[in-house]
């Protein structure tokens, strides 16, 4: 930008005679209203046009490679939190403000952040905007796609109710809803359904409202002050309610009911859509002066409930700020360790049972810490998920094991292995958008995708049936095969058998542990059945003793996993075990 530095998109412009000039670029970037700024991965400015510069009053000042927060400190905090988030993969607004100028008109301000994105897929940095909306101080403007409020009549009202002495004194319960993975969405079906679905989730919490039974309350509530929902953001609603709340579990009751209705099917046309959602919630007290606690104690909540899972309900408490901290720090580490190439590959062999071989494996991600060793998945996975950092790791994943598979076919021929396993998380399905850009970029390169097959858990699979229908259609057209993971722990494998198209079922390794009872012999061959008439392959997972090796292979099942056979092992090691296979196999000795 011509105030600073030319902006970055500028020189990524082929020099076509159609393309803009870098010099038009520029002066349209500087001469639009919003203002817009680019930060690296470690947050340091890159590039921020005037209307940017104005609102902080940054002027004309060497910015390029200085962080934001130590520039401006009152600022910095809150948007040094949206950057933090961007990072991990999020598209998030906050930092609000409403504030009324000379003439009477309200302005609300408020910064969104999202990631940029290289061209590797992978997360470089964050691209900020800061809106500034102005309107007249009795306006009741709405949101124009779903009919509610819209962010600065919900602000303005958060900063009537905290006036108010009656409803400071007793609390007013406040709402924050995120619907999970909406881009999804949007991604498969289209922006015009996306927006009816918003519609009828408006629709369904306008009713909600409506229709509460109200607490008994002694003062009096005038109309302005009645309940509120308002779009706060693309999947993002605000609830106020009007009277005080008799008990945080009256509060936690009416979460409850609107998670259910988000939960409740969408149909838009011949979609029928599933979605969740989670909801952070507060009553208003002592510590709420501002909107800004308001949203700050409410965003904290939020990201409490999203780390239990979908459709997760939480009241804020003071001690949440603290886990919610430790969670960041983790988060932190975890794109380091994206950036510093600390992840790791393990591969365990899966062999078929008959023929005594190892005809796959399944990828396993390690986090190789530079100060503890090796990291064990259950510490890290959960919260790559819940932050949606697990997307651009992900990629990386698939990218990794097509490497090491180029090289076992480089090495010991393309017939070492017949495939390999890599584990897909709910997040990578509902967010597909990355997961089938890096598969196609991998099959043009000319990589045969047969040779991978991916594993979801059954319950991500019945998570959101119609997502999961259209990913997997794209998936076996692309040659993809699916493995069902844990099958049977989850809640409905005999429709996941019987909607989509999958070609593994793998019998979880608590199962297997059981083979040696009656009852849990009963219960795995009960699964072979189940799998033959859907004529899946069977994976048995955690296979540890001799005894289950043998009652697995006398009752067909195909494929066995486990510590008898191997421990997870990286990828050269991988392949020196399954040429000693081979070499075994052939009758050769030394």
């Amino acid at each position: 930008m011509a105030t600073l530095i030319s902006f970055p998109m500028a020189r990524s412009l082929g020099q076509d005679v159609e393309t803009p000039s870098p010099e038009w670029i520029t002066r349209f970037v500087d001469d639009i209203p919003t203002g817009v700024a680019v930060f690296d991965r470690d947050l340091n400015y890159v590039a921020a046009n005037p209307a940017w510069l104005d609102a902080f009053g940054l002027g004309i000042r060497p910015l390029e490679g200085q962080r934001h927060d130590a520039l401006d400190p009152v600022s910095g905090a809150q948007i040094g939190e949206l950057q933090r988030r961007a990072l991990c993969g999020q598209v998030v607004e906050g930092c609000n403000t409403v504030e009324r100028d000379a003439a009477g008109r309200l302005h609300h301000r408020a910064i969104s952040a999202r990631p940029r994105i290289g061209t590797d897929g992978s997360i470089v940095g964050v691209i900020a905007a800061l809106h500034d909306i102005v309107t007249a101080a009795s306006s009741h403007t709405a949101d124009r796609l779903t009919g509610t409020a819209g962010r600065h009549r919900f602000l303005a009202r958060l900063h009537a109710t905290l006036d108010s002495g009656q409803q400071r004194r007793d609390g007013v319960p406040v709402f924050l809803l995120d619907i999970d993975n909406f881009k999804g969405v949007n991604d498969l079906y289209g922006t015009r359904v996306g927006d009816r679905v918003l519609k009828i989730i408006a629709d369904r919490l306008l009713d909600a409202t409506r229709s509460r039974p109200t607490p008994a309350f002694n003062g009096a509530v005038s109309p302005e002050m009645g309940d509120m929902v308002a779009r706060l953001g693309a999947d993002e609603f605000g609830i106020i309610l009007g009277n005080p709340a008799p008990s945080l579990a009256y509060a936690e009751t009416f979460a409850r009911r609107l998670l259910q209705l988000v939960a409740n099917p969408v149909i838009v046309g011949e979609q029928r859509i599933r979605l969740t959602a989670n909801i952070g919630f507060i009553i208003t007290g002592p510590a709420h002066v501002t909107e800004d606690d308001v949203l700050r104690d409410l965003d904290v909540a939020l990201q409490e409930a999203k780390a239990r899972g979908p459709n997760g309900a939480k009241a804020w408490e003071p001690a949440l700020t603290n886990t919610v901290g430790r969670r960041l720090a983790l988060l932190d580490q975890l794109r380091r360790a994206l950036d510093e190439h600390e992840f790791v590959l393990q591969y365990q062999p899966i062999r078929n049972l008959a023929e005594g071989r190892a005809v796959g494996a399944e990828a396993l991600l390690r986090w190789k810490h530079p100060t503890e060793g090796l990291i064990a998945p259950g510490a890290f996975l959960p919260a790559l998920e819940e932050s949606g950092l697990i997307v651009p790791v992900g990629s990386w994943v698939l990218r990794e094991v097509v490497s090491q598979m180029q090289v076992w076919h480089m090495l010991y021929g393309r017939d070492m292995l017949d495939w390999v396993s890599v584990n897909v998380s709910a997040r990578q399905f509902n967010d597909p958008s990355l997961l089938l850009s890096t598969l196609n970029e991998i099959n043009s390169g000319g990589f045969p995708l047969d040779r991978i097959k991916l594993e979801i858990t059954e319950s991500a699979v019945m998570r959101n049936p119609e997502i999961t229908r259209a990913v997997l259609g794209e998936l076996h057209a692309l040659g993809i095969r699916l493995a069902l993971d844990d099958f049977g722990t989850g809640y409905s494998a005999l429709g996941a058998l019987r909607h989509y198209q999958v070609d593994t079922i793998k019998i979880d390794h608590d199962f297997t542990a059981r083979l040696e009872t009656d009852d849990g012999k009963e219960l795995v061959m009960a699964l072979l059945r189940i799998a033959r008439i859907y004529g899946a392959d069977v994976i048995a997972e955690g296979v540890e003793t001799a005894a289950q090796h043998s009652i697995l292979r006398a009752s067909g099942c195909g494929y066995g996993q486990g510590y008898l056979f191997a421990k997870p092992m990286d990828g050269s090691f991988l392949g020196a075990y399954v040429l000693s296979q081979m070499v075994e196999k052939a009758g050769v000795c030394c």
